[in-house]
């Protein structure tokens, strides 16, 4: 292995592996700010982006995916409000009808505030700067997945992960398939808001976390 392959692989398990260890650290102790740690993460790949020729955000000529896009779309939220219903049925559209102010204002910032800046992370810059670590094709798209799913370890619960690192395969899909960062946008923020809508968002939520962590020591 190349000197510069093993930077990468050192770099991608230091940051995409460690960093979601630190967090759940940090949430097992009381928790942590999530927003400020998601913007140092992202300013460090911008920083280490900008000096890699091969990290760049691409003309956005990519026309709708099509027909499989939008069966995939109308699937999730279909499978998310039948998996919130049989798991937890009284979550069930909870923030649409009991906190509809609050539902509107994730549906607002959500994709500004978090899917911005995780598309940059996990689709534009990891999967233009690891390709000499995983290629082009399925270890790129497993391995970016995978650890999509990981970085959600901090929730302290199996369904966060899990979901995402099925949502992780479907919108690395669609980056394979457009190298678009505006439909890989769109598509995590459609996905994101049915999970809130549905009720199942409250395992994607800190607050669930610190929950459990309560549960736990009681």
């Amino acid at each position: 292995m190349s000197t510069r392959r093993i930077l990468l692989a050192l770099e991608c398990l230091a940051l995409f592996g460690g960093i979601p260890v630190v967090l759940t650290v940090l949430q097992l102790r009381g928790g942590f700010p999530f927003f400020p740690f998601l913007f140092l993460f992202l300013l460090i790949t911008l920083v280490l982006g900008i000096r890699d020729p091969n990290v760049r955000l691409r003309p956005e000529t990519s026309p709708l995916p099509g027909k499989p896009f939008l069966f995939r779309l109308l699937g999730a939220a279909a499978f998310l409000v039948i998996f919130t219903w049989a798991l937890e049925p009284e979550r069930l559209f909870y923030l649409p009808r009991n906190v509809p102010v609050l539902w509107m204002a994730i549906m607002v910032l959500y994709p500004l505030l978090s899917v911005a800046p995780q598309e940059y992370l996990y689709r534009t810059y990891f999967m233009q700067r690891y390709v000499p670590l995983f290629g082009e094709g399925k270890g790129m798209l497993w391995a970016n997945a995978l650890m999509f799913g990981w970085a959600h370890i901090f929730f302290l619960n199996w369904i966060a992960p899990v979901l995402s690192v099925v949502g992780g395969l479907l919108i690395t899909l669609t980056w394979q398939k457009t190298q678009s960062f505006k439909w890989v946008c769109i598509e995590h923020t459609l996905y994101g808001q049915f999970v809130f809508t549905s009720g199942i968002g409250w395992w994607f939520y800190t607050g669930s976390a610190q929950s459990i962590q309560q549960a736990m020591g009681s």
